[in-house]
């Protein structure tokens, strides 16, 4: 009985794990250049390890350091 109960918890947390591990969702990060003007609302600011990153209209961008520290969110902005 206590070996079925001590199998059933490795069992349990193995699963428990692979779940925990494949609700990690993919970030795609734009650099933005000059190329194309993108235009929207910051919904939200990130630091992500040494890149500062804005979301407008649900893609994710590259910015300097500067323009992640003067943008606030729900502000219109230009890229």
């Amino acid at each position: 009985m206590k070996d079925t109960l001590i199998r059933f918890l490795l069992a349990w947390a193995l699963v428990a794990t692979c779940l925990l591990f494949m609700q990690q969702k993919t970030l795609l990060v734009y650099r933005a250049d000059s190329k194309y003007v993108i235009t929207g609302k910051v919904e939200a600011k990130k630091k992500i390890g040494k890149l500062y990153t804005i979301t407008v209209n649900g893609n994710v961008f590259v910015v300097s350091e500067d323009r992640y520290n003067n943008t606030e969110i729900g502000e219109e902005v230009k890229l």
